[in-house]
């Protein structure tokens, strides 16, 4: 069985010493390498409040940094500030400077990440083959996970679509204006994941009756496309710090390199949230972040043989794997499409931990997958989606 990611106590998230490696039971999770995505200008700084975020800005000056926008993320007790980094600087010089400069903040550049999908596959003929998969034999009911909730961070959500009528959802979009994403890819990937958790209608929702809250979090530009940046994905995780009652689990179906800014907040907010995250589609030996952080659960993806498919990324930190191959959801406009990657993985994990008494049920309760055992494949295996209750 995998091991619990270790928590921690509590105090504010700057108090913590600097971040350390991870056990040596956790090593090995490999960072695969990451999309050719357009490096972002722009340093990303916490503070503990008003006061010291003006003292770091009067601090960077000499640097060259001159402040873009600062946020008060009032749920986390943080302020996040975004400074904009002069053409011609040298970001590894840089970024060498300013932690040797000032060793005790939370400090680093502001990352980009990519939504976890692949191209459509082949159609089949069985539309609900993953919710039989795991132990489903029949569509549920429009009440299947009242009383639950859910919250998701990932693309736009059309929430007008007749798909959603009835049920128990409320979408917020996070990225300025001037990063609105309104291609048919951005519309589809956040409204897919959301048909498949709460679908009433064409999707057989997972958890119909549950309460969503979706957070966009990916906006489109010239120079990198549909992505997240870092700071988009810090103040969703504010929002939801504030949700009340509290989601029992978190879905996130994108993927990048490691922030320890974000790693610190999943460290905290793990301590009383459950995160699940989609493995990655590289076809290689470790995961992409967010699921390689301690406090994540990782998902992989099989197909309708319960065979690993060739995208999904596997390791040591592999948690679970879930149906994640031509999965019948909705696009953006509400057209059906048979969709195929870890991304569409996350949220059969997600439902099913929210039905399972506790993750370790989860885990010991999975179906075995390839060699005997917890595997590097499959990692416990397949979960079981428990009927509603």
């Amino acid at each position: 069985m995998v091991p619990a990611p270790p928590r921690r106590s509590g105090g504010s998230l700057l108090d913590r010493p600097t971040l350390q490696a991870p056990p040596a039971q956790w090593r090995g999770v490999v960072q695969p390498p990451v999309d050719a995505l357009p490096v972002l200008r722009e340093w990303l700084v916490f503070g503990r409040d008003l006061q010291q975020a003006e003292q770091q800005h009067q601090a960077l000056q000499p640097f060259g940094l001159s402040i873009l926008r600062r946020q008060r993320l009032l749920n986390l007790g943080l302020v996040l500030s975004v400074f904009r980094i002069p053409a011609e600087v040298d970001l590894p010089t840089l970024e060498s400077e300013l932690r040797g400069k000032f060793p005790d903040w939370q400090q680093e550049l502001n990352l980009r990440y990519r939504p976890l999908q692949q191209p459509d596959g082949a159609e089949l003929q069985l539309r609900n083959w993953g919710q039989r998969a795991m132990g489903r034999g029949q569509p549920a009911a429009a009440d299947c996970g009242r009383g639950k909730v859910l919250a998701l961070l990932d693309g736009p959500v059309n929430t007008a679509l007749a798909e959603f009528s009835g049920a128990d959802l409320h979408y917020q979009n996070l990225p300025p204006e001037q990063y609105a994403a309104t291609s048919a890819e951005a519309r589809r990937h956040g409204t897919a994941l959301a048909a498949l958790l709460v679908g009433r209608q064409q999707v057989a929702g997972l958890l119909p009756g549950a309460r969503l809250h979706a957070f966009g979090v990916f906006g489109e530009d010239r120079a990198a496309g549909l992505h997240t940046r870092s700071d988009w994905v810090i103040a969703a995780l504010d929002r939801v710090a504030g949700v009340q009652p509290p989601p029992q689990v978190v879905n996130l179906s994108f993927g990048g390199s490691r922030s320890q800014l974000l790693e610190g907040l999943f460290e905290r907010l793990g301590e009383n949230l459950t995160f699940i995250a989609a493995a990655g589609n590289d076809s290689q030996a470790g995961v992409r972040y967010p699921a390689a952080y301690l406090d994540v659960l990782a998902v992989g993806a099989v197909d309708a043989r319960l065979r690993r498919i060739r995208q999904s990324n596997f390791g040591r930190h592999l948690a679970l794997v879930a149906p994640g191959e031509d999965i019948w959801t909705l696009d953006g406009d509400g057209q059906g499409f048979y969709a195929s990657g870890t991304s569409f993985a996350a949220p059969f994990v997600t439902a099913a931990l929210v039905l399972a008494p506790s993750t370790e049920a989860l885990l010991a309760q999975a179906r075995d997958l390839g060699e005997p055992g917890r595997d590097e494949q499959y990692g416990s295996g397949l979960p079981r989606l428990a009927a509603c209750r």
